[in-house]
């Protein structure tokens, strides 16, 4: 398994890049008319990559950037309401794309946002209010319901833009013909992960709301690409209280979530006493000793995971069911064998380190190594391991 610190700090890179502009997850169906004394703006469809430089956007002379930045960020700070579509496009890889398509309704004032999200495989919608956010799974008919905290209020993919990110000004380009302001994007929470978020949105020079935006990253664990475009815009108009109502099927399946149970040893005899499941008894290297276990337990789910030391470097090794991934169609895992299955190992770079992973599927079980092993010293110690 692998370490929280790791996963953390590779999930807040790709995180950083899909909470800022995408919104995945949330949103499909048809936008309610706005009043006609509202601003309105509908972007037009633009390559977010392409675009020349343009000096001669508008006639008159243009704000200075930073101007620009400040304009941007009051517009987005002072919406009372806001209607858009934000169509995406997520690469992972190089080679597994999902398209989505998320319309939303957002009222601040009285803490109400809607969703609607389609993607090719699902159908959701969400709505929320200051006490509930209810959303419901369309295909599978499967609602869930939570209860707000009420720290934070409705939360789309421009809130997350103006609140997580660092901008700066770029200079004036057209997009489809369209005049723009082209910004930089820096998120502000991508961690100590090594690698690169290279982030741009393009901004409409006269309601200075977004229009497009483009985000790259780079780095050991993986590689990202989003294009983003926001269409059929509606700024500050009066939307119907029931928009903000959802219509759920009364069979629909409610999902009974118990949270796990996790218990930490710090002995291994501790652990084997307190788990009636099979411990795995990995041959680890002389230098490494035992220094804590986790056994977590749930309806749906279990995992022991034992973690090793030799006083300086950490070795995990967990054992857990078997999930439904074909390690052998990433490429960022190579082939390795172990006895007679196929293991998959790989490699990251985490503060200026080398650590490994090597994942042992077997027949109803998954082993992970984790650790600063080399790829020889991984496959050995997948050899001690039970795989049936």
């Amino acid at each position: 398994m692998v370490p929280d610190t790791l996963r953390t700090a590779t999930v807040a890179v790709l995180f950083s890049a899909l909470v800022v502009f995408s919104g995945i997850g949330t949103g499909a169906a048809a936008i309610a008319d706005g009043s006609t004394d509202a601003e309105q703006h509908a972007t037009t469809p633009a390559d977010a990559t392409d675009g020349a430089a343009d000096d001669d956007a508008n006639d008159s002379a243009p704000p200075a950037g930073g101007e620009v930045v400040e304009r941007f960020r009051e517009r987005l700070g002072s919406l009372e309401t806001a209607v858009m579509t934000v169509e995406t496009n997520v690469t992972v890889d190089g080679d597994r794309t999902t398209s989505t398509e998320q319309r939303t309704w957002v009222d601040y004032e009285n803490d109400r946002l809607r969703s609607e999200t389609e993607t090719d495989r699902t159908e959701t919608i969400t709505v929320r209010n200051e006490s509930w956010t209810v959303t419901y799974d369309v295909e599978n008919e499967r609602v869930h319901r939570f209860e707000n905290d009420g720290e934070a209020g409705p939360r789309t993919t421009v809130d997350r833009l103006l609140n997580g990110s660092d901008l700066g000004y770029e200079g004036r380009e057209r997009l489809d013909g369209e005049a723009t302001y082209r910004l930089s994007v820096e998120p502000t929470n991508t961690g100590s992960m090594s690698g690169s978020v290279d982030a741009t949105v393009w901004v409409d020079t006269e309601t200075y709301f977004p229009e497009a935006a483009h985000v790259e990253t780079d780095s050991e664990s993986f590689d990202y690409e989003m294009d983003a475009q926001f269409r059929n815009v509606t700024l500050n108009a009066s939307i119907p209280a029931d928009r903000f109502t959802i219509d759920v099927p009364e069979d629909a399946e409610v999902p009974d979530y118990s949270t796990p149970e996790r218990t930490t040893y710090d002995s291994l005899s501790a652990l084997r006493n307190g788990t009636n499941r099979s411990v795995p008894d990995p041959d680890v290297p002389a230098a490494f000793d035992f220094e804590e276990g986790t056994v977590v337990e749930g309806d749906d789910y279990h995992a022991i995971t034992l973690r090793y030391t030799d006083g300086d470097e950490r070795l995990h090794v967990s054992k857990r069911p078997a999930i439904d991934y074909d390690y052998g169609e990433s490429d960022r895992y190579e082939a390795a064998s172990v006895g007679n299955h196929t293991a998959y190992y790989t490699e990251f770079e985490y503060n200026e380190t080398t650590t490994s992973v090597l994942v042992l599927p077997c027949a109803d079980t998954t082993y992970s190594l984790f650790g600063d092993l080399s790829r020889e010293e991984s496959v050995d110690l997948a050899e001690s391991l039970a795989c049936e």
